[in-house]
């Protein structure tokens, strides 16, 4: 019986084979440093999340207080109390809620320019179905270094079957 010769593979520390173009993008050394993350999406939806059930508690003294300055120059305390008011007529108590969507808006018009997220709820309440949208600004010192700037409240709409 004769032998064949293994070939043997060398690999870098990284367990990339040798010759790999991806190689060097994959090592330890190039990978990203985490650690706290001040304006990460999950401390975005945390912020909206919190400023929808104060939404749910009826406090929106309390929102516009924890509103960004923007939004407190832009809407006077008495007309953000009115608004609430009326956006909670008709729909009932809130049976749940789930986040739907978070979207990057950059340069919003009637708003500083910059980087902007929406966070997206859909919420059930006993007589409606309600996309919950609150706007958040970068820059707060508590809740994950988002400031709400905004909380817009539209039915959603359902799909309309045509015929054929």
């Amino acid at each position: 019986m004769s032998s064949v010769p293994v070939q043997t593979r060398k690999f870098p520390a990284t367990g990339v084979p040798v010759g790999n173009a991806f190689g060097p993008l994959l090592s330890i050394s190039n990978a990203p440093r985490l650690g706290p993350q001040p304006n990460s999406l999950d401390n975005a939806v945390s912020c909206a999340t919190h400023w929808v059930r104060m939404s749910d508690g009826r406090r929106a003294d309390a929102m516009w207080l924890e509103a960004g300055a923007m939004m407190q120059k832009m809407v006077p305390r008495a007309e953000w109390v009115r608004y609430l008011r009326k956006i909670r007529l008709d729909r009932g108590q809130l049976v749940g809620r789930e986040w739907f969507e978070v979207t990057r808006v950059r340069d919003p018009v009637g708003l500083p320019a910059g980087d902007y997220l929406n966070v997206i709820f859909v919420s059930h309440y006993t007589r409606a179905v309600l996309f919950e949208t609150v706007s958040l600004a970068p820059g707060g010192t508590g809740s994950g270094n988002w400031l709400p700037v905004g909380y817009v409240i539209r039915p959603v709409q359902r799909e309309i079957a045509f015929a054929q």
